[in-house]
Formats: structure tokens, C-alpha cells, sequence
């Protein structure tokens, strides 16, 4: 079984069953991560796997989202938070209210012992820093392509970092010798589909994840199997969830 940490359903072309089937077929489990209120409750029954985050490009939200995820999480106790984080690019919300919202789900993550599926775009420092000030240690960064230097700073928090599509193209992305150089168990699988296809794909799907472990298997100098089974622990020791049983 491979376990694709990140799955955006609600934007995917096809019907969220099929998605679920074709997903399984290939032997492939997935969490549909959460990014604003109204698709929150889209997602929330829709497949085994769940997470509940407000992403930062959702932050003009003007009700008491916070409530609502708390709420979300209370109902659904083996369910992660994200996908949240920090995104700096030009056009984003203003940074002190992103870190303030970051910062109360990290807390809200915290207290309530669930997993982290962070979303960092030149914001790795602040990120590091909300971390700390939350004192955050059950977390993955999703689709990092950061240096080493950053992987560092997140592993040492006791933080996963997460490969996806991207490692399936030529050329390759900054990041492969930063997984190349970490330790095999800190390392997660993800499709961020529709995001981030694997090379000569339009879309993304979790239906393409063996594609990336294949690719990222040979370049880490292991087998598929092994690349598998040890990707499928590191998201049951982080998530605490027999993604096995799931689809």
C-alpha cells in the first residue's frame, strides 16, 4: 500500500468515487486535506481519510472558522490539520494575520495531539519560528523543495518532509539531494493532486503515486517495495492511522 498524504478531492475532475476506486486499484490510500469552511464539510464523508486546515489562501474568512474546525476535529478524532501554513507571494493575505491563523491551529493541533500537514512558500523561517514559538513536533511539509539548511531546521523539530510529481521531472527539483541526504524516516509521498502531476500528466492523481515512488526509489537507491513499506510507516507513525484499512 502506498499513502499519499495529500489530496485536494474537491478539485479533481473526476467524481470523488472514482477517484477513490482508481486510487485503490493501484494500491494507493489518501488523506483529502481541508483548506476553507464550506469544503471542509464537502470532504467530511466523502473518504476514509480526512484533514481540516484553514490554507492560507482562504484567510478572509468572516465567521468563527476556528470554532467550526475544532468542531470538525472533535467529531472526526483521527483526523489531521491541514492543510495550513504560511504563503508569502505577492497577492497573499497580510503575513502578521496569516501567522496569527497559522499559529492558533498549530496551538489547536497541539492540544489536541493531531498531525500537521503544512504548507510553507518563501515563508520557511516564519514557519520554523511558529513552530518553536508552539512548540509543534507532529508535522510534515508538504511538497518541500527547500535546502538543506531548512530540512535541518524542520527535522530537527521532529518534523516529515514530503516528495511529490515534481520528483518525476526533468530537470530534477533542487530538493531530491536533500531527500537523497535525510533519513529514510522522515520522508512522505504525495500527489498534492490535481497540483504538481508527475511528468506528461495534466492533473494530478493519487492514482500516479507508485509513478513517484518508482522514480523516487531509484534515485534514493532503494527498492520499490522498500521505498513503499517504509513510506507507509513514517505515515502511520505520523498520523496514527492504519491507512491500510482504508480504501
Amino acid at each position: 500500500m502506498w499513502v499519499d498524504i495529500n489530496t485536494h478531492l474537491e478539485l479533481m475532475s473526476s467524481p470523488p468515487a472514482q477517484v477513490l476506486k482508481e486510487a485503490g486499484s493501484v494500491g494507493v490510500s489518501f488523506i483529502a486535506t481541508g483548506t476553507h469552511p464550506d469544503q471542509w464539510l464537502w470532504i467530511e464523508d466523502r473518504v476514509p481519510q480526512v484533514a481540516f486546515g484553514l490554507h492560507p489562501h482562504h484567510l478572509n474568512q468572516t465567521f468563527d472558522w476556528l470554532s467550526i474546525l475544532e468542531d470538525l476535529l472533535l467529531r472526526h478524532q483521527q483526523s489531521a490539520i491541514g492543510e495550513i501554513g504560511l504563503d508569502f507571494r505577492s497577492g497573499m493575505p497580510e503575513r502578521t494575520a496569516q501567522i496569527d491563523a497559522f499559529e492558533s491551529q498549530l496551538a489547536l493541533a497541539r492540544s489536541q495531539d493531531r498531525a500537521v500537514i503544512i504548507h510553507a512558500v518563501k515563508s520557511h523561517n516564519d514557519v520554523i519560528s511558529s513552530l518553536k514559538k508552539v512548540c509543534s513536533e507532529r508535522f510534515v511539509i508538504h511538497a518541500f523543495n527547500g535546502s538543506m539548511d531548512i530540512a535541518k531546521e524542520y527535522l530537527s523539530l521532529g518534523g516529515y518532509l514530503s516528495a511529490g510529481g515534481l520528483m518525476t521531472r526533468d530537470p530534477k527539483p533542487r530538493a531530491l539531494s536533500v531527500f537523497q541526504s535525510i533519513p529514510k524516516n522522515r520522508i512522505l509521498l504525495e500527489s498534492d493532486a490535481p497540483d504538481l502531476p508527475i511528468a506528461g500528466k495534466q492533473e494530478g492523481s493519487p492514482a500516479h503515486l507508485p509513478m513517484i515512488g518508482r522514480v523516487l526509489a531509484h534515485d534514493l537507491n532503494l527498492s520499490e517495495t522498500a521505498l513503499q513499506q517504509l513510506c507507509t510507516q513514517n505515515a502511520r507513525n505520523l498520523f496514527d492511522y492504519d491507512f491500510v484499512q482504508s480504501n
